[in-house]
């Protein structure tokens, strides 16, 4: 899971760029309007983060625990981060 937070780290740095580690990516998409950071798992979204609202939600229940961790790397990077599972399959 170390891998997503260097991922983010990375993300955070070059906006608009998903960026591709072995298992997971993420997309950091922060332009003052439509704030969000997507984590994907083999290509498919797993987890959005929307900066505006600072809601992660979960779409995977098969990534739970790795999305908490996503989180905690969010709130390091300094952001808010409030978890919602209403959206998870």
């Amino acid at each position: 899971m170390e891998e997503i937070k260097q991922l983010l780290s990375m993300a955070l740095k070059s906006n608009k760029k998903v960026i591709k580690g072995q298992e997971f990516s993420v997309e950091a998409q922060l332009n003052g309007l439509d704030d969000y950071i997507n984590l994907y798992a083999k290509g498919v979204v797993v987890a959005v983060y929307d900066a505006n609202d600072q809601d992660l939600n979960i779409l995977n229940h098969d990534y739970r625990k790795v999305v908490i961790f996503f989180g905690e790397c969010l709130e390091e990077e300094g952001m808010e981060v409030y978890i919602d599972e209403g959206l998870m399959d």
